[in-house]
C-alpha cells in the first residue's frame, strides 16, 4: 500500500498524535512512554523516525491532548493523524479521543486527517498474547506449552465495553488465540459492562478441576485493573492447594520488544494513504477497510 512521507499531496505537514487512555500507575505510564520512544526511533514503514510526533494521554496523566497538539502546531504541523493506543474501538476510540482532538485541532487551525483504527486483531497482538501465555506457564509452572496443554484451562479477561462491536472483536480474538495455543478449556470474562464477569469466569475456571489455571488479562499496560486482577488470583490461590493459579503479564510488559511499537507505527503510516470511494468499513472496528489492517487479517 502506498504511504506518504511527512508532506501530503497538498504540501501540508503531517504530524502523528499517539494517544493512550491514561493511568495513575507510574509503571503503566512508563510502558506507554517506552512504546512511543520506540515508535519515534524506528525508521521506514515500521516507525515514525524523522516525522513530527507527540504522545498524549486522554486522562489521568500528562501531557494531555491539547498540550500535545499545541506542540505539533508549534513544530509546523498542519494535518493530524491520531493513533489511539487501544486494543479495541469502543467509546474512547470512537468518541472520547476524536472529540478532544477535534477541539484541539480547531483551536490551532489544524486539519484532522485521520483517526487510526485500534489494534484489534492485529497479528502482532495475537503473537504477543500467545507468548505471554507461554512465558507464564514456563515461569510459574516450569512447563512448556506442549506437555502442559492437556491440563491447562485459560480465562482471557477483557476490559469490557458497552460496544457490541468491541465485545464481538474480543470474542473473535479469543477464538484466534486459542487456535495458536490450544488448551483443554477456555473462556472469556469481562471487567466492565459485559458477561460473564471476572468472578463468573474465574469460578468456571476453578470448576474445571484442571491442575493449571491460567488467567490472562487482555490489557496493554500496567494499571489499577491488572493489580485488582492479581489480588483476586492470589486470593483464589490461597483457597486451593490442588490447582495452580497463574496470571500472565500485560501485552506491553517486555521493554526490549519493539513489535508493538512497529505495529502502531504501521497503522499510523498506512492511514495516510489515499482514500478510496468504496465506502466499505471493517466489520470489527468500523474503520475504512482500505487502510484498516484488521480488514486484512485472515478470515475467521
Amino acid at each position: 500500500m502506498e504511504t506518504f512521507d511527512s508532506e501530503s499531496a497538498l504540501g501540508q505537514a503531517i504530524g502523528y498524535l499517539v494517544v493512550g487512555h491514561g493511568t495513575r500507575s507510574p509503571a503503566g505510564q512508563s510502558q506507554l512512554r517506552r512504546i512511543f520512544s520506540q515508535m519515534t526511533q524506528l525508521a521506514g514503514a515500521d516507525g515514525l523516525k524523522g516525522r513530527p510526533a507527540e504522545l498524549a494521554f486522554l486522562e489521568l496523566a500528562e501531557p494531555n491532548i491539547m498540550t500535545a497538539v499545541e506542540r505539533l502546531f508549534q513544530a509546523g504541523v498542519q494535518q493530524l493523524v491520531v493513533v489511539p493506543v487501544l486494543l479495541f474501538s469502543a467509546g474512547h476510540a470512537q468518541h472520547d479521543i476524536p472529540n478532544v482532538v477535534e477541539a484541539a485541532a480547531e483551536r490551532f487551525g489544524m486539519r484532522l486527517l485521520r483517526n487510526c483504527s485500534s489494534l484489534c486483531l492485529d497479528p502482532t497482538i495475537l503473537a504477543l498474547s500467545a507468548e505471554r501465555f507461554q512465558q507464564a506457564l514456563l515461569k510459574h509452572g516450569g512447563l512448556g506449552i506442549e506437555p502442559a496443554i492437556e491440563g491447562v484451562a485459560l480465562a482471557l479477561i477483557g476490559r469490557g465495553s458497552s460496544s457490541d462491536d468491541a465485545t464481538t472483536a474480543m470474542l473473535q480474538f479469543a477464538e484466534l488465540r486459542t487456535r495458536a495455543t490450544p488448551v483443554r478449556w477456555s473462556s472469556v470474562g469481562f471487567i466492565h459492562a459485559q458477561r460473564p464477569t471476572v468472578n463468573e469466569v474465574l469460578d468456571a475456571l476453578a470448576a474445571t478441576g484442571l491442575p493449571w489455571l491460567v488467567v490472562q488479562p487482555h490489557l496493554l499496560f500496567e494499571g489499577d485493573l491488572i493489580e485488582e486482577l492479581r489480588r483476586e488470583v492470589e486470593y483464589r490461590q490461597s483457597l486451593s492447594a490442588s490447582q495452580k493459579w497463574i496470571i500472565t503479564e500485560t501485552l506491553g510488559s517486555t521493554s526490549l520488544d519493539q513489535r508493538l511499537a512497529a505495529a502502531l507505527s504501521r497503522l499510523a503510516l498506512q492511514s495516510t494513504a489515499p482514500e478510496n470511494d468504496d465506502g466499505e468499513s471493517c466489520a470489527r472496528c468500523q474503520s475504512p477497510s482500505h487502510w484498516c489492517r484488521v480488514a486484512r487479517t485472515s478470515a475467521l
